[in-house]
């Protein structure tokens, strides 16, 4: 590849998104769908492994068993912290990053609902800043995309429109990011004030203002996904590997423990396949148009926000997921056959039936397996109650509303959301109830 090769650098990469992403650009230009380009994976050492050995077990994972052997010679691990300064790099590696990159893919975020508020902030936004003045000093940035998320804007009536939702207190985004970082905020009265019901959108919606407070030069474009869940096609149908939303509530539900949850029994949920965002993401990187005349690279500075959604037409309903599920579930071995017993609001039908079909239960064989001394069963129900509080913390704020998301970029004309439901699902107890998620 020669010098003016497009460098395309993504951060997220050991996350469900992220992985996606990369294999989909891999797949793309080995196919000679996009420009030869050069992908930068940005990635945090752990503990005990540096972002090469992160890199090289990832590798093994499932996602890229469809591409062929030479996809790695594709990509360049760069190890670094996206919530320090400078990302963590020395001076000189900073320095030459920000010489060859070409565009940007930031896709690393904190998914967790309840993180502790100026933790999410780091997650969430300083994060996002850190990748912003990176772009600043990019001579030869093309674009920047940041992924967020629909569900900045709280539960509201009407459509939803592909503009900023309303900032979460009475104070300058600056103000407020300076606020959180000084422990200023309290978390409660945040929530409280803004309407929204966690850490994570409230955070999200906080790094839209900034970015488009400060965007300067840089040209940006926030891609707004929805519920993301298993893929339609690539890198194969049902492809998952994250518990977060969809994927927790299917394991739960398909396992036999879960059978209950607040919500409105006629809501519908707007699902998106994470194949369809990973495409619009690497559309909207602009990649595919990249011409190699440095001439024609001076870009000025732009803002706009795209939603990656079903759309009302092709989310579903609740009882037509609770059928499509059940159907499912009653075929295949289980740990127990699933039911559902009640959909509805905080009410004492809701704790009647969550103690007599839930708790009790599932205190009773906690119980059953620390007398018969079995540690492997009695930690697998420790995991099972925390995975049912986490659901019943986070799942209501898409089951209590339905969400229209205005969006001129609807799914594929041949989506049809029950097909889709049945994928996802079939996906979910293959990849995460069975655990085949990476190639020995």
């Amino acid at each position: 590849m020669s010098d003016q090769t497009p460098c395309v650098l993504v951060t997220g990469f050991t996350g469900f998104l992220g992985k996606v992403v990369v294999q989909e650009l891999c797949r793309r230009q080995l196919q000679n769908l996009l420009p030869d380009h050069k992908i930068l994976l940005l990635i945090r050492p752990s503990k005990d492994k540096t972002a090469a050995e992160r890199f090289t077990r990832i590798t093994k994972a499932i996602c890229f068993s469809k591409l062929e052997d030479t996809w790695q010679d594709l990509v360049q691990v760069i190890e670094g912290d996206l919530c320090t300064p400078d990302l963590g790099l020395q001076r000189d590696v900073y320095a030459d990053l920000a010489r060859r990159v070409t565009h940007i893919i930031h896709c690393a975020a904190s998914i967790d609902f309840d993180l502790p508020l100026q933790e999410a902030t780091r997650s969430n936004v300083d994060t996002s800043m850190n990748i912003l003045e990176l772009a600043r000093k990019c001579p030869n940035l093309r674009q920047l995309v940041d992924t967020s998320t629909a569900y900045v804007f709280t539960c509201q009536e009407g459509t939803i429109a592909e503009e900023l939702a309303p900032t979460p207190m009475n104070m300058s985004p600056s103000q407020l990011h300076y606020s959180i970082q000084k422990g200023l905020i309290d978390e409660a009265e945040l929530l409280a004030s803004s309407g929204h019901a966690n850490t994570y959108t409230v955070t999200k919606c906080l790094s839209e203002h900034l970015l488009f407070e400060e965007y300067g030069n840089v040209p940006v474009t926030i891609v707004r996904p929805s519920i993301i869940s298993a893929a339609q096609e690539y890198p194969f149908p049902g492809y998952i590997d994250s518990y977060a939303a969809m994927g927790g509530f299917v394991s739960l539900f398909g396992s036999g423990f879960l059978h209950v949850i607040e919500g409105d029994p006629t809501a519908s949920f707007d699902v998106v396949p994470v194949d369809f965002v990973a495409s619009r993401i690497i559309e909207e990187s602009q990649l595919a148009v990249y011409s190699e005349d440095r001439q024609t690279s001076t870009t000025k500075g732009s803002s706009k926000i795209v939603h990656c959604v079903a759309g009302l037409k092709d989310s579903i309903s609740t009882p037509d997921f609770r059928r499509i599920g059940l159907d499912y579930f009653a075929n295949v071995k289980s740990i127990r056959k699933p039911f559902w017993a009640y959909t509805g609001p905080r009410d004492w039908r809701y704790y009647w039936y969550k103690w007599t079909s839930q708790t009790i239960p599932l205190q009773l064989a906690t119980w059953f397996f620390a007398a018969i001394q079995n540690k492997a069963m009695s930690k697998q129900m420790t995991i099972i109650k925390r995975g049912i509080e986490k659901v019943d913390a986070t799942f209501p704020y898409f089951c209590l509303h339905t969400f229209d998301f205005a969006t001129e970029r609807r799914i594929d004309e041949g989506f049809a959301s029950t097909e889709y439901i049945q994928v996802m699902i079939q996906g979910v107890h293959r990849h995460l109830l069975r655990r085949e998620v990476y190639v020995e």
